[in-house]
């Protein structure tokens, strides 16, 4: 069966051409969601640039998400997360993200930035970068990286 690239724009519902691929990416989100809340109940963030390394090492050389793929995983994981009982933030989004597209064989890496707006309140923030596109975290145009796997290369130990 071969796969429409269709997404809904923002704002709008899914068409019903979107149901077949919609509940399979569902299904598939959900189960990422939930493995990664288990895994983010015991995850440091010094541990982040770990598992980008290890996501990295994992993943098949030049292994190429499908576009259309990526589209769905990035419309699928912040809705299901919007809709879940328990905790279900950026952090646990880029987890989830990063475990699917490992699946595919395809490295990914966490980022998280901190952000100071004119108005004095710091916030923070983490999202997941496949090559040059963000899959989860939606605009980042804002943050500043303060922790990333490319930061901890060649120094594990390295702080910044």
């Amino acid at each position: 069966m071969a796969q429409s690239s269709h997404i809904p724009e923002n704002g709008k519902l899914p068409s019903l051409r979107d149901i077949p691929w919609l509940i399979i990416f569902a299904f598939r989100g959900f189960f990422e969601l939930v493995r990664a809340r288990l895994i983010f109940a015991n995850l440091e963030a010094k541990a982040i640039p770990v598992r980008n390394y290890r996501a990295k090492a994992k993943a098949m050389a030049d292994q190429t998400v499908h576009a259309a793929t990526l589209a769905r995983i990035t419309y699928v994981i912040p809705r299901l997360s919007d809709r879940l009982p328990w905790r279900s933030d950026c952090v646990i989004q880029a987890i989830a993200a990063q475990n699917w597209l490992s699946a595919y064989g395809a490295a990914s890496e966490i980022q998280i930035g901190v952000e100071n707006p004119q108005d004095g309140e710091f916030g923070a923030h983490a999202w997941l970068l496949y090559r040059e596109s963000v899959v989860t975290g939606g605009d980042i145009a804002r943050y500043h990286v303060i922790l990333a796997e490319s930061d901890q290369e060649n120094s594990p130990n390295k702080t910044n």
